[in-house]
């Protein structure tokens, strides 16, 4: 006899599954791309800026280069034209001084000074000018020696006596002072300076 169930009595039960529903999948959470993007966004621009403050700091620093060397070879061309320029007022003074200048002498070296236009080489020329001797005539007893001291004292009198037009004060007290001697021979006490109210300076003698 055969005691086995038929096959069709006999059911199979999963209990690991829903009858319809299919097994469930973990879902993934989306990557967040933006923190990175961020980050390198900004090192890049960090980058940049110190790049372009370079640039800027070398290119300040050859431009300041230039200019210094600019400046110190003009500054070279300046002393040097200035030099020469002294060079040649102290020859026409040597040529001129042979134990002290005239009087005429005193002025044409006195106009140099009042036509140069560099303060340092005037200053310079000046002082150089008020260390010379004025030539005193020599007293003869001579008639013609005697009309050439009257001659020579007419001239003084009218140099001093006309009014002498200078462009600066300083021109007009040191051309006073280079002739001090000569005016106070021709009888001069001292002198005024007035302004003509166009920018020269007159130079009068007063006894």
């Amino acid at each position: 006899m055969n005691n086995q169930e038929p096959k069709s009595r006999v059911q199979r039960y999963n209990f690991n599954q829903g009858s319809d529903q299919p097994p469930r999948r973990r879902q993934r959470k989306p990557r967040r791309w933006w923190p990175w993007i961020m980050t390198l966004l900004t090192l890049a621009i960090a980058i940049l800026l110190v790049l372009a403050i370079n640039h800027h700091n070398t290119t300040g620093s050859s431009t300041s280069s230039s200019t210094s060397a600019s400046s110190s070879v003009a500054a070279a061309s300046s002393s040097a034209s200035e030099q020469t320029a002294y060079e040649s007022f102290r020859s026409t003074y040597s040529s001129y001084n042979d134990n002290g200048l005239t009087v005429t002498q005193k002025q044409k070296l006195q106009d140099i000074i009042n036509d140069e236009s560099n303060d340092a080489i005037q200053t310079r020329e000046q002082n150089l000018l008020d260390q010379a001797k004025t030539k005193k005539s020599s007293a003869k007893t001579t008639s013609s020696s005697s009309a050439s001291q009257q001659s020579s004292s007419s001239s003084a009198d009218s140099t001093f006596d006309s009014t002498h037009t200078f462009s600066s004060v300083n021109d007009a007290q040191n051309w006073a002072q280079a002739s001090k001697q000569q005016w106070l021979q021709a009888g001069y006490s001292t002198y005024t300076i007035t302004s003509d109210g166009q920018g020269n300076y007159n130079l009068k003698f007063v006894r």
